[in-house]
């Protein structure tokens, strides 16, 4: 007798910014040509075993006079530091699990929502909040908004980057 397995069905879809375009994969493939990028990646992978919580690989590619900035997730907040890594590990959890006796299917198995991580692309002059002085730091409230020129916003626009507490977040 097969003994049973428990599998764990993940599905994040990964969105880029202007400026630049992204990959990413479940089973850690890597890009074969730049083809394989672009502004909206779905990715779906199993994984026997691992307690609800697995990565996807994601690669990005910034265009010219553009810099990768970070990954930010559903809730606008960044999960990756300000870095120009060619490769990311981005961590999902799911409850969407099966036993299965060793042959896995069902694409009924995924979850039907998915979740969702936006790679930040910024172009190369905007320094963000870094431009703002350290005196008109100190008079400003937590709660206080910036755009990424750091000038102050009082009503931030949905999807708009902005800056808050010195993160940047997707408002």
């Amino acid at each position: 007798m097969i003994p049973k397995v428990l599998f764990y069905w993940y599905y994040v879809i990964i969105t880029a910014t202007t400026g630049g375009q992204v990959y990413a994969t479940g089973d850690w493939r890597l890009p074969l040509s730049e083809a394989d990028y672009g502004d909206r990646i779905e990715t779906k992978w199993v994984i026997a075993g691992t307690e609800g919580r697995s990565s996807c690989y994601a690669w990005v590619k910034a265009d010219e006079g553009f810099r990768f900035a970070g990954f930010a997730d559903e809730n606008g907040q960044m999960v990756t530091p300000d870095t120009p890594l060619a490769e990311i590990r981005l961590w999902a959890t799911t409850e969407s699990a099966q036993e299965e006796d060793g042959i896995v299917s069902g694409n009924d198995l995924y979850p039907t929502a998915a979740l969702h991580y936006t790679a930040v692309f910024l172009p190369d002059d905007q320094d963000g909040i870094d431009e703002l002085k350290s005196d008109e730091l100190k008079e400003i409230n937590d709660d206080a908004c910036f755009d990424l020129q750091g000038r102050r916003i009082i009503t931030p626009r949905n999807g708009q980057i902005i800056i808050r507490n010195r993160r940047k977040i997707m408002h």
